[in-house]
């Protein structure tokens, strides 16, 4: 299946765009994509400090994936 990966703040200058287009496994999880992810080096060390969304709905790295969904990359945010 292929999803898409929007990213967000600091994790859209590490991964060189604020989109991205993946192909998973049919049964892939939000950790399954992460782990694809991780092979980026300049976003593996920002991935664990970062929550994951599918549209506006915050979801677990357990959460199962479908053709086409669009997964955010959120980082943590600070400031005042």
């Amino acid at each position: 299946m292929n999803i898409d990966i929007h990213f967000w703040g600091v994790t859209a200058r590490l991964a060189g765009g604020d989109r991205r287009r993946v192909s998973l496994s049919d049964a892939a999880t939000v950790a399954d994509a992460i782990e694809l992810l991780r092979n980026d080096a300049a976003l593996a060390g920002e991935l664990p400090r970062c929550a994951y969304a599918i549209g506006a709905d915050l979801v677990s790295v357990h959460h199962s994936l479908s053709e086409g969904d669009e997964l955010s990359v959120l980082p943590p945010v600070s400031g005042g």
